[in-house]
């Protein structure tokens, strides 16, 4: 997740906290905000002519240093938003060459100006090019990699540690997800909750309350326990359902590949038998069950002392990037990140309760057209099974004490291909394997199989709700592979700097309709930034603002500093 952009007026320099602010400034005699310069000269233009009524499509409005990518892009009812600055190269100057879980303030993103212009990208090798640069007000960095809070994190932030809390098992650098949980009317109280991309996953909570002068504090520190849940892993991206619980995502990139669970000399995988080993650590040496991660957590309680993580089996065992639950409390959309993967529906028994109801996956129909920037989807759904956690865990526990000595090559110490095609073709069998092998079960079923890193998927929840921001919109990392080929649903030409596609939604909240609105730049493999840099280059954090604007993350090597994008629909 990373971004960057060109202002072209009145760079102000104003090193704040290792960031460089560009400011806006009203020009005066025209009353037309615009960036800082020499006033306008007619009364219709901005500055010097140029004409701001036209509003750009595509904004940069941050970037970030050399290495690192984007992620935890959260914007709070007040317009705050929050990000972290996530793996760093490790070669930066101190405190830079630590990954940061901040927030980005002297900003009001519920009254985002369109006007604004873009903000520089870096030169590669510049002062710039090594810290946050932000196009107004300041990053603040609420804590880095190591943080100890006073001694509230034994560890330090970032630290994955044994279930009884006793010994660190490794140091993380990937802070993703941010959810923002209020604990008072006005918003200036509350838990920032931040997920760990790691092997095992990890959760920190601060308490953080925001100051005077418009900075935050800090003011208590923990991490959530999950060995309730036999620890998590990769936790990523995610949301806060309508009812306030954070959703975080374990990304389970093997979650199809349990056949090399076992396997002491898988070394390749991420989770990798090592990885495997970790948890194993983790859970005190009981070797782990793979159908125990790759999962949706609700972290329950989320103000209590010791919040309650939750695995939502329902919502099927994937390599889940992202969820966003709909305003009916029941219709949850999810991605799949990776390569040929799916996309999956959820429809809930009961409102406000994802422990039971019935998971679908998604089938492509694309328009007769390859040229990315213009082919359409209609989407139709495959109902894979039905069920609630007490049953799937219960399917769950039936691989509990296998290990390495259990290991065949070339064989599976789990479920198999035969069973889940009997399943599929024949009927044979119960419905676990929609829930424990989901992709496989997808693809059995006959739906589409070929998307390629799809990651944040995100809704104005207030707007989806009156119909005043009506779509649903996610980011395609990459179009490549099995979505630019000759074979399949999906057949279009190769864009591998990535795009953003938006979602049409019935009454019912039923995705029908999937068309791209942002599409990566021309892609230059001898280039410095080799995905052009005024536009997205592998996309991944999405958020809707509340007047229909999208915020971007980027998560990229194509771009030397990954960038941020504000998105207008209205732009031109």
């Amino acid at each position: 997740m990373k971004n960057n952009m060109k202002f072209k007026f009145g760079v102000l320099a104003l090193a704040i906290s290792s960031v460089l602010f560009t400011g806006c400034a009203d020009d005066g005699d025209d009353g037309a905000v615009g960036p800082a310069g020499p006033a306008g000269q007619d009364g219709q233009d901005g500055v010097n002519g140029e004409d701001l009524t036209a509003v750009a499509k595509l904004i940069r409005i941050a970037t970030v240093p050399l290495g690192a990518e984007i992620t935890g892009i959260y914007k709070t009812d007040n317009g705050e938003l929050f990000f972290n600055v996530q793996h760093p190269d490790d070669a930066l100057p101190a405190p830079e060459n630590n990954a940061a879980v901040g927030v980005w303030n002297g900003v009001d993103f519920d009254n985002f100006d369109p006007r604004t212009q873009d903000l520089p990208v870096p030169a590669a090798d510049s002062a710039e090019a090594q810290t946050v640069q932000v196009f107004a007000g300041e990053y603040q960095a609420l804590g880095r990699a190591e943080d100890t809070f006073g001694g509230a994190l034994a560890f330090g932030l970032g630290a994955i540690v044994t279930a009884d809390e006793s010994a660190k098992i490794k140091q993380s650098q990937d802070p993703d997800f941010n959810a923002f949980i209020p604990a008072n009317a006005d918003g200036s109280q509350g838990y920032l909750f931040t997920a760990f991309e790691d092997r095992p996953g990890a959760m920190s909570r601060l308490m953080v309350s925001k100051a005077d002068n418009g900075t935050w504090n800090v003011d208590a520190a923990l991490n959530v326990d999950f060995s309730s849940v036999a620890g998590t892993m990769i936790n990523c991206f995610g949301t806060v359902s309508p009812w306030g619980t954070p959703l975080t995502s374990e990304e389970n990139y093997e979650a199809e590949n349990a056949a090399n669970w076992n396997n002491p000399a898988y070394s390749d995988g991420y989770p990798n038998y090592t990885d495997v080993q970790n948890i194993q650590t983790y859970l005190g040496g009981t070797f782990p069950n793979p159908y125990d991660y790759g999962y949706i957590v609700e972290i329950t309680q989320p103000t209590e002392a010791a919040p309650v993580p939750v695995k939502q089996f329902t919502l099927g065992r994937v390599a889940h990037e992202n969820v966003v639950i709909m305003p009916d409390q029941k219709t949850v959309y999810i991605t799949d990140d990776g390569t040929d993967k799916g996309f999956y529906k959820f429809v809930a028994t009961t409102a406000g309760d994802l422990t039971a109801g019935t998971l679908y996956a998604a089938k492509l129909m694309q328009d007769a057209t390859s040229d990315v920037s213009k082919a359409g989807f209609d989407i139709s759904w495959i109902a894979l099974g039905s069920s609630n956690n007490t049953q799937i865990e219960g399917w769950i526990n039936e691989y509990d004490g296998i290990d390495e000595t259990d290991y065949v090559a070339d064989s599976t110490s789990y479920i198999t291909d035969a069973e889940i095609t009997d399943w599929a073709e024949n009927g044979t069998g119960d419905d676990r394997y929609a829930f424990l092998e989901t992709l496989k079960a997808a693809k059995a079923k006959g739906a589409t199989t070929e998307f390629r890193k799809m990651e944040g998927i995100n809704i104005n929840y207030d707007g989806v709700a009156s119909g005043t921001v009506p779509y649903m919109y996610v980011a395609m990392s990459a179009v490549e592979r099995g979505m630019a080929d000759s074979e399949g649903d999906i057949q279009l030409q190769e864009n591998r700097c990535g795009a953003v596609y938006r979602f049409g939604l019935d009454s019912s909240y039923n995705a029908i309709r999937m068309e791209p609105v942002v599409v990566g730049g021309q892609y230059d493999s001898s280039a410095v930034n080799r995905c052009a840099t005024d536009s997205i280059s592998n996309p991944d954090n999405l958020v809707v603002l509340d007047d229909g604007k999208v915020i971007i993350g980027e998560d990229t090597g194509n771009h030397v500093n990954n960038m941020m994008w504000v998105y207008n629909p209205e732009g031109k």
